[in-house]
């Protein structure tokens, strides 16, 4: 008998999964073996990406819901869905965000606003309700917080995206130190300008971050990559592989701890 796979028998919710970084992490759980939960603020993401994944995976291995990471109501009417359709939650995955860069004379309450209560509530509430359901189930758990760079590195023009991304970290590490005894592990990724396919470049952020550098958006790939120790352009699958090396296995009896997937940026070295 083949070996079963490292995430057999485990269900993954992927907050943001109709593309970008969250399809790409949800893809790579459901080809180690995870049952998948696609979910987004996008229908038309949600139903494409659910064929794709019905069509390589089988229909037992996915299931779709909505979800508004802003909501209450949204969170709750999720979790829900998940049960129903696996019978629970091993995995959950904070994912879904924006992105928002000006100068702080320029940055509006508003656009404040809508980035904490995205990233930071947003995480706070998904988590809260997933906890809920990992202790009822006895069995530990996972929680990956796809948070940023820019969490430790400080640079022109980010006060509110960059201060979010800071509370995501530390939210992460004060839930590794409440949950440890419920064996459900946090940990968080440091992703740095994964462009492809992603939300975060819509809404302005690519020419925001241009601006701050003095460059072109067509040249931002090649500066992000320039300015990494490895040369390297960072892609969703990058980000994925980080999270399974959190969630396959190996890293059982590790929590509170952060990866860098940023091609090599020294200022954002964790120490």
């Amino acid at each position: 008998m083949p070996k079963p796979k490292p995430l057999s028998g485990r269900i993954a919710l992927v907050t943001g999964s109709g593309g970008g970084i969250g399809k790409a992490i949800a893809k790579k759980f459901a080809q180690e073996g995870a049952c998948v939960v696609i979910n987004d603020i996008n229908q038309e993401r949600i139903d494409a990406t659910v064929k794709e994944f019905q069509q390589d995976f089988g229909k037992d291995a996915v299931a779709a819901v909505a979800l508004d990471v802003t909501n209450t109501g949204s969170i709750k009417a999720a979790m829900g869905g998940t049960a129903l359709a696996f019978g629970g939650i091993d995995i959950l995955v904070n994912n879904a965000g924006i992105s928002i860069s000006k100068s702080i004379t320029e940055h509006t309450i508003e656009e404040w606003d809508r980035l904490y209560n995205i990233l930071v509530k947003g995480q706070f509430e998904v988590s809260k309700y997933a906890i809920e359901v990992m202790r009822k189930q006895h069995i530990g758990g996972d929680i990956i917080n796809i948070v940023s760079k820019n969490s430790v590195v400080a640079g022109p023009n980010n006060a509110g995206y960059g201060s979010a991304k800071a509370a995501q970290a530390h939210l992460s590490r004060l839930l590794a130190a409440e949950l440890g005894g419920d064996k459900i592990r946090v940990n968080s990724v440091n992703p740095d300008a994964v462009i492809s396919d992603s939300n975060i470049w819509s809404g302005g952020w690519a020419e925001g971050r241009a601006k701050a550098y003095g460059i072109t958006v067509e040249e931002l790939p090649a500066y992000y990559a320039k300015r990494t120790l490895m040369n390297e352009i960072i892609l969703p699958d990058d980000i994925a592989n980080a999270c399974f090396a959190f969630v396959g296995g190996l890293l059982n009896k590790s929590t509170g701890n952060i990866l860098n997937v940023d091609g090599g940026v020294a200022t954002a070295f964790i120490r």
